[in-house]
């Protein structure tokens, strides 16, 4: 259950949707995105599915179903359920391909990790995004020759409790120091140091030498999305997380929360959305897909997610970037074509998992 508050901040990102500039009336819609439009209307559904602390949930949803109505003219409904990790969801998405079904959900939300290894299949389909909105969505928003849209970045870190925590950290070794032994979380399934195994990142053997010595300083295994267990003081730290949204959305509560970017593991990722090939509603997906990249779509995305596109001007992410760079840290952009040319994170990822399920 969502607090009054949080209810609070979601009907006033309704009411300044209905405030903002728009991105184009229904009638500057270029040819082909009013038979999008159409064709969406057509359809009257789209299909959406993850968890309810991915971009405001179900009541996120309904503010995407208001903003595309009323930035393009549409009439569509949205069936939002909340779902489960974006892996579990891009498996069930493959089993659903393969059994010859529709799929389960129109638009597919993931990072790099979930897609790289579908980029080559025909499970989502090649949009060109960039015809629909010319001038807002252009080749450095598109990878994989338009499977994949990217809609928000994120850093991954560690997000912690500043009363907390024993010293402000700014490594990744930090926490092996015995000032932090017993007080730490992970992610069962090693969330942010996959991409450390990279043979130009860490490499396999110094982060897998490190996640041993860490395995020993971790009180318990938790999920990205629980930040509730760091405001509360369960834990002092998500080592590491998935990205930072968490940190923002409980400080923002009044929790004494932040994250930090570890300067030997800063990366910069990407969520992107996907349509896949045997959606129900693809017109109606893709429509959903281009509104999260207008201005109006962004700042719904920050409101309920505390997540946006840096690229784009004027993106709250951009000066947490900046801030950080300021400092000397040097980010490791994370592309579907950069973890598809390394292979060896898949490949090794799997000892992370071994290593987290030998806990005492």
């Amino acid at each position: 259950m969502l607090r009054t508050s949080t209810r609070r901040r979601f009907a006033i990102a309704a009411f300044a949707l209905g405030l903002a500039p728009r991105l184009a009336a229904a009638a500057d819609l270029n040819a082909d995105l009013k038979a999008l439009v159409a064709a969406a209307d057509k359809e009257g559904n789209v299909n959406l599915s993850w968890s309810q602390s991915t971009l405001g949930g179900s009541q996120g949803a309904e503010l995407l179903r208001d903003g595309v109505n009323k930035v393009f003219g549409s009439h569509i409904k949205v069936t939002f359920t909340p779902g489960q990790e974006m892996a579990r969801i891009a498996n069930q998405l493959v089993i659903e391909k393969g059994a010859k079904q529709p799929a389960s959900v129109d638009i597919y939300l993931g990072a790099a990790a979930q897609l790289a290894p579908l980029a080559a299949t025909d499970l989502f389909e090649p949009v060109e995004w960039a015809k629909y909105l010319p001038g807002r969505v252009d080749a450095k928003n598109v990878e994989t020759g338009g499977k994949f849209l990217r809609v928000t970045t994120g850093l991954s870190g560690v997000t912690y409790n500043t009363a907390l925590a024993p010293s402000t950290p700014t490594s990744l070794r930090d926490f092996l120091k015995p000032e932090w032994k017993g007080k730490i979380a992970t992610t069962a399934y090693a969330a942010s140091f996959d991409v450390l195994l990279a043979n130009d990142m860490w490499g396999r053997d110094k982060i897998i030498d490190y996640m041993r010595e860490l395995n020993a300083q971790v009180a318990g295994l938790i999920r990205c999305g629980d930040g509730e267990r760091i405001a509360t003081g369960e834990f002092a730290a998500l080592v590491m997380d998935c990205t930072g949204q968490d940190s923002l959305v409980w400080r923002e509560r009044g929790a004494p929360m932040d994250q930090a970017i570890p300067a030997d593991a800063a990366q910069l990722r990407y969520y992107y959305v996907a349509v896949p090939t045997n959606a129900r509603n693809p017109a109606a997906a893709k429509l959903v897909s281009l509104f999260l990249e207008t201005p109006e779509g962004q700042k719904i995305a920050y409101d309920t997610w505390k997540a946006d596109l840096h690229t784009y001007a004027g993106a709250h992410i951009s000066k947490q970037i900046a801030d950080n760079e300021a400092k000397g840290t040097v980010f490791k952009e994370i592309t579907i074509d950069w973890w598809r040319a390394h292979p060896e994170i898949d490949a090794n990822k799997g000892e992370f998992v071994k290593i987290l399920s030998s806990r005492n």
